[in-house]
């Protein structure tokens, strides 16, 4: 009660001067009675600290301010405490921060990570799937000043702030607003009340070496709370004349927790801000320090038990609150804010973009598809920054708008990626055994919108990927591209000529393709090849058969779809892919010990030459009951209309596996990899993801098929089978081992359990 008296006096005592002062000028100024009375009120300023996650306890002060119906009329903030207060400014209630605290993903926030879903199409195979990466440039390589570039917490403060994005002066919101960052050229306190409001929110929360600094005009800022983490002058210098504030800010170490590097790195860091913060404090009313000492400030996803803790702490001054609000509506009443929050689109006058080298205006526009004068809402214009960026030209890509001659400008910040760039990575299983991945990506190397993508893995069993891609529209969503694949594949088992036993196929493919990119994650095409295929035996036939080999020219329509989070151990999205092609074949060898039989559509004999049709459909569908949990379900169907007899049916598909190593693998598990060729089957598969702790996973599967093998002509075989494994996803790319059971009653040569290994990155 001593420390709730002690706040009434000094509350009393500033009323009385106020009033004191009001009736002095009262008499010398008696004609200007009813303007005075209003001016006189008594202004709030709310001072919001930093404090990493523990910023979010705001919240909870401000509901208990809102309960007892006093509202600041000025609010400062520093670090997490300017989103807070920038965000509550434009007129958020707390109910509606604590939602979207909720809703926005910190791990990627606070990461130099997007979801693969944000990425366009053609770049997804190589996106966060090798071990090193390195631009092939002759410039300079430039170590980063910080992990996390803020693009996710950028895009995120735009999109929230949207309503003020035409209101550069932050005194002009519907409370007035100011926060602090930190110039670390001239080390110097800034205080930030123009410009874009979503660049000063992010410069006052750049913390150091977690987040670069951010650049506005000639100062290059970071956190203010380096120097001044409760900015109680600055809400006096705005004009308050009560200041409240909360404090969740670092509080220094005492003698037992100085024992290590970081604690002591940590103390000496916070020097100034400590020491500024004792002076700040003496002007504040009332101060209230949320307890979340047993909280981590990296964690925010404790959204609830945060605002709790700042509702508990402010709890004990509502009467005061409240009370404090009728005294000050009785001298005056407040004025009320100006709703923003209803503005949902704007439209420039023009269209600026800066940063780019690499790539032209023409490129990044014809992407964003925005013209002058048409009207933007938030929701369209982040999807273009999304696309853009996941094209993979920038390291980092972000919108501002600019107040210019009365008009608005939509301004384009770039900072561009090397345009040409190596990928690297080793990679070990149990059916391709080693090899070395390189992937090398060339972007307006040729021509003006011009994509290069080369893939290949060097071991004994090799795969090459060429495409090189050349987008025809203004918008980039057309394109025409030359291609060749080739493999080197092991099946484990084939019947040829009545013999059966270990075959490689080696396969060379050449092709020409119309694409069209469909958003962020769907590509349809229509494509023309030439195939190569050569069934080479690693076992003596009896009929002295040596190699086969088949050339086919083949007309496809593909329709895919990639929307999974990540590549590796998904959460949710989905993965599909629709193919249907026509295919003849032109010519067939036979090689046997002693002679080479050609035979073509002219000298077959027997054989059939006959046009075949190949319908094929995958999906996966990835969902997380719980953060911990995801389950995804899935399945195969193949059809395909006839094989040729120049030996064996060789336009079949391969099934078995726990992944697919090639374009005419299906994964089974159970099986080993492309131990059962296919020419027609149907199957449902289902996996259940349990993540243990942070990168490490647990895999329960199971799947069923009907299948009418290659080398039968009629009636289906029932396959199914369930596996068991472990996942890590470390730092040279996934780890995955475990033990399946098939079960296949025509299994003659493999054991019904066996296991499998997957070691780093693959393409």
């Amino acid at each position: 009660m001593n420390a709730y008296s002690s706040l009434f006096s000094r509350y009393f005592q500033k009323l009385i001067l106020i009033n004191s002062l009001f009736c002095l000028f009262f008499f010398l100024n008696p004609l200007n009675t009813n303007a005075q009375k209003i001016s006189e009120r008594p202004r709030i300023g709310l001072v919001l600290s930093g404090g990493g996650a523990h910023g979010i306890a705001h919240i909870g002060v401000l509901k208990v301010m809102e309960e007892a119906g006093l509202r600041p009329d000025f609010i400062t903030g520093v670090s997490m405490g300017s989103i807070i207060g920038g965000l509550y400014s434009l007129g958020y209630s707390a109910d509606s921060l604590q939602k979207i605290l909720k809703s926005i993903n910190w791990k990627l926030i606070l990461s130099n990570k997007i979801p693969e879903n944000k990425v366009i199409f053609l770049e997804k195979g190589h996106f966060s799937n090798s071990a090193i990466s390195l631009p092939l440039t002759s410039r300079k390589v430039v170590l980063p000043s910080g992990l996390i570039n803020g693009q996710q917490a950028e895009n995120m403060l735009s999109f929230f702030t949207w309503p003020a994005a035409d209101i550069n002066d932050f005194s002009k919101l519907p409370i007035p607003f100011l926060c602090v960052a930190t110039d670390i050229i001239n080390y110097k306190k800034v205080d930030l009340q123009t410009g874009y409001l979503p660049d000063a929110i992010r410069a006052s929360f750049s913390v150091p070496s977690i987040f670069t600094p951010l650049k506005i005009d000639s100062l290059l800022l970071l956190d203010g709370g380096l120097i001044r983490n409760f900015a109680a002058s600055e809400a006096k210098a705005m004009g308050a004349d009560i200041i409240i504030g909360s404090y969740v800010g670092f509080k220094g170490y005492k003698a037992d927790k100085l024992q290590s590097v970081s604690g002591i790195m940590e103390q000496i860091a916070m020097f100034r801000s400590l020491d500024d913060f004792e002076e700040e404090k003496k002007l504040v009313d009332v101060l209230i320090r949320p307890n979340t000492e047993k909280l981590s400030i990296f964690q925010f996803e404790n959204v609830d038990s945060l605002i709790q803790r700042g509702y508990e702490a402010a709890l004990p001054y509502k009467e005061y609150f409240r009370k404090l609000a009728d005294s000050l509506n009785k001298i005056g009443a407040q004025k009320p804010i100006v709703s923003i929050l209803d503005k949902k689109s704007y439209s420039f006058r023009k269209i600026e973009i800066t940063g780019n080298k690499s790539y032209s205006n023409e490129q990044i526009s014809g992407v964003l598809d925005i013209k002058p004068e048409q009207k933007v809402d938030k929701y369209m214009l982040t999807d273009r920054i999304e696309l853009l960026y996941g094209k993979a030209w920038f390291d980092k890509v972000k919108y501002r708008v600019i107040s210019r001659n009365d008009s608005l400008i939509l301004v384009i910040d770039c900072i561009e990626k090397p345009a040409s760039m190596l990928y690297g990575s080793v990679h070990y299983d149990n059916t391709l055994q080693s090899g070395l991945i390189f992937e090398i990506s060339l972007k307006n190397l040729l021509t003006q919108r011009s994509v290069i993508n080369f893939g290949s893995r060097i071991g004994q069993y090799y795969r090459f990927d060429l495409n090189y891609l050349q987008f025809i529209d203004r918008n980039q969503v057309f394109g025409m591209s030359a291609n060749l694949y080739s493999d080197n594949t092991l099946i484990p088992m084939l019947d040829l000529s009545g013999d059966k036993g270990e075959v490689l196929s080696r396969s060379f493919t050449p092709g020409l393709s119309i694409n069209q990119r469909i958003g962020l994650n769907n590509m349809m095409s229509i494509s023309a090849n030439y195939e190569n295929q050569n069934l080479i035996l690693h076992y003596i036939s009896d009929v002295h058969l040596k190699n086969l080999t088949y050339n086919y020219i083949t007309a496809s329509y593909d329709y895919q779809i990639n929307s999974l989070d990540t590549k590796h151990f998904p959460h949710k999205g989905t993965i599909l892919s629709i193919s249907a092609s026509t295919s003849k074949l032109q010519s067939a060898v036979l090689k046997t010990d002693t002679s080479n039989v050609e035979i073509n559509l002219y000298n077959h004999g027997q054989s059939s030459y006959n046009r075949f049709y190949t319908l094929h459909g995958s999906v996966d569908h990835y969902f997380s009951p719980s953060g911990k949990v995801t389950i995804s379900i899935g399945g195969d169907v193949l059809f395909i209309t006839r094989s040729d007899s120049v030996s064996a049916q060789n336009n079949f598909f391969l099934l078995g596996g726990v992944e697919s190593v090639n374009k005419r693998s299906i994964p089974m598990v159970g099986f080993q990899t492309n131990e059962i060729p296919v020419k027609k089957l149907a199957g449902f598969r289902t996996n259940l993801d349990i993540e243990l702790f942070e990168n490490f996973h647990l895999n329960f599967m199971a799947n069923i098929f009907a299948a009418q093998e290659a080398n039968r002509s009629t009636g289906f075989s029932l396959l199914s089978g369930i596996g068991a494994g472990a996942g890590y996803m470390s730092i040279i790319g996934p780890i995955k081992i475990g033990l399946m059971y098939g079960n296949y009653k025509r299994e003659e040569y493999f054991n019904k359990i066996k296991g499998y290994i997957s070691i780093g990155y693959n393409f």
